[in-house]
């Protein structure tokens, strides 16, 4: 559901309820639903008002009426505290991750920094996906490890715009020349590096297509100078999270500084 979709549902919804003994027939009613995410202690009366509520990856997502008036409006006649910025500010954001989830990749190197971690260092606990584009790797789909393939293993990040110089732990070329071909850890000594499916909360930070259309285009070219060595890349996502104000990314894989971006 686009924004668009959202004010022609509301534009079209009839009247709200008024007493929270109309909300289970009002709900009914209602032709279409958003995922919005709701504290722990909203589940129960939410439930019990015919709302239907999923518990993923230890939040609650409430299945509500696209509209911010009747979001509010629900929360009100249930008692529930009412949403920062409003009901209309909590949909849009909803509507927003899920179409950045829609468009990040399916894999992603390991989250070891939980929100609540992040929260506590001072960064915000919103998580963002930045895309790594990986050449001549391969997935080994029984416990998500990556494995060369034969040719130059090469990394880069579309966001950034700068090649990768280790995969485990992720980090980046610190020199503008050179094209660094990258060693996959495995074998007796080292596990191999395993990746686990994206977090559905994770955004995607804002020129995300425009970043891998510049990535494509450079492994594109390096790919015909290195006479097809390069092969088909295996997109994974790479979890970072913003600042509260301004300042460096948190790799959130092992806590590492990277440099400053805006996310959104």
């Amino acid at each position: 559901m686009t924004p668009e979709d959202l004010l022609r549902y509301q534009r079209a919804r009839g009247p709200l309820p008024s007493s929270a003994e109309a909300l289970p027939a009002w709900l009914a009613r209602q032709p279409e639903a958003v995922p919005v995410e709701v504290p722990l202690a909203a589940v129960s009366p939410l439930r019990a008002a015919g709302v239907v509520v999923e518990e993923e990856d230890g939040a609650a997502l409430a299945r509500v009426p696209p509209d911010g008036d009747a979001l509010d409006r629900l929360f009100s006649l249930l008692s529930l505290p009412a949403f920062a910025g409003g009901g209309a500010a909590a949909l849009l954001a909803a509507l927003e991750r899920s179409s950045d989830a829609a468009e990040l990749p399916g894999l992603s190197l390991p989250l070891r920094i939980q929100p609540s971690k992040a929260s506590s260092l001072g960064w915000s606990s919103d998580l963002f996906s930045l895309t790594l584009l990986i050449s001549n790797v391969s997935l080994r789909r029984e416990d998500g490890a990556l494995l060369p393939k034969p040719g130059p293993v090469v990394a880069v990040c579309a966001e950034y715009d700068r090649l990768l110089e280790s995969l485990d732990p992720p980090l980046l070329h610190a020199r503008s020349e050179g094209i660094p071909m990258l060693r996959l850890p495995g074998g007796f000594l080292r596990r191999p590096l395993r990746v686990e499916a994206t977090r559905r909360d994770a955004r995607a930070p804002r020129g995300r297509i425009a970043a891998m259309a510049r990535a494509g285009k450079f492994l594109g070219e390096l790919d015909e100078a290195w006479q097809r060595r390069l092969g088909p890349v295996l997109e994974v996502a790479w979890p970072v999270y913003r600042p509260e104000k301004r300042g460096p990314l948190l790799d959130a894989v092992v806590g590492r500084l990277l440099p400053e971006m805006q996310l959104r």
